[in-house]
């Protein structure tokens, strides 16, 4: 467990910085999957000397995770489950996991099985980000009475203070999370039989199915649109790469081509 300590301090920082990124701090998006994921598996892979597979892994958990929770956003009273840590510690579980693994079959298990753990990892997230907001509420009651007496410092402390409360939130629960759920992740593993461990690399599969459904009933509204979509999806399918190229490079010049004889 302890050749865990220097990975789970990496992980940890990294939740950290992320979930400050969600609302509490500078908002610089990084806290979405699609960037929190790769940037977590970058570093671990850096840390490792396997860059390519790490940042693998983390393109490949954001890319599912932001499609999956690409409707659940911070807005007005709503709190999603927390993706910026389901996305560092899917990546994080399913990487250090995969560490005590040769064969690529029993790392995707591990990777994949992270992954639905996330979910949960979520969940749990959010109710951590509600008891922290509740403490947030407690201390800008607190700086608001003390503004009463000039005390306008305790502004700065505030702020500061609610910023550190979310930043060691995320890091203590990555810590914790990274240094007591991998060796029973990799129990798991090995315990699988073949067919069993086959089951979870086509779970892997699927789970971008679910995103792309999430993503459709977002974006398909009517019956005319469902049908362009399917159709839009078939013909992609089947269409080779190289004419997609080329219907777009005709479309590209025949857009300039007609813009500039209307401007002229």
């Amino acid at each position: 467990m302890f050749e865990l300590l220097p990975y789970a301090f990496l992980v940890a920082t990294i939740g950290g910085f992320v979930d400050l990124d969600s609302t509490a701090a500078w908002q610089f998006m990084i806290s979405q999957p699609v960037v929190a994921a790769p940037l977590t598996g970058l570093a671990l892979g850096f840390f490792s000397n396997e860059v390519d597979y790490g940042l693998r892994l983390g393109l490949t958990v954001g890319t599912i995770l932001q499609l999956v929770w690409i409707e659940q956003l911070p807005l007005g009273m709503n709190i999603p489950p927390d993706a910026a840590l389901a996305s560092v510690l899917s990546v994080a579980l399913g990487y250090l996991g995969g560490k005590a693994f040769d064969t690529f079959l029993e790392r995707e298990v591990c990777s994949t099985v992270a992954l639905l753990i996330a979910v949960a990892l979520g969940l749990v997230g959010r109710s951590m980000d509600i008891w922290i907001r509740k403490l947030n509420t407690r201390i800008e009651t607190f700086v608001r009475q003390k503004l009463a007496t000039s005390n306008f410092f305790l502004i700065d402390i505030g702020h500061f203070a609610c910023a550190m409360l979310t930043f060691f939130k995320a890091f203590i629960f990555c810590f914790l999370t990274v240094m007591l759920g991998v060796e029973p992740l990799r129990y798991f593993t090995q315990s699988l039989n073949f067919n069993q461990s086959t089951g979870f690399i086509v779970i892997q599969g699927l789970l971008p199915s679910i995103g792309f459904a999430v993503l459709a009933t977002r974006l398909v509204n009517t019956k005319r649109e469902a049908i362009n979509a399917i159709l839009a999806i078939v013909l992609f399918s089947f269409l080779p790469a190289y004419l997609w190229l080329g219907l777009v490079g005709g479309f590209l010049v025949c857009w300039r081509h007609l813009h500039s004889t209307s401007g002229a």
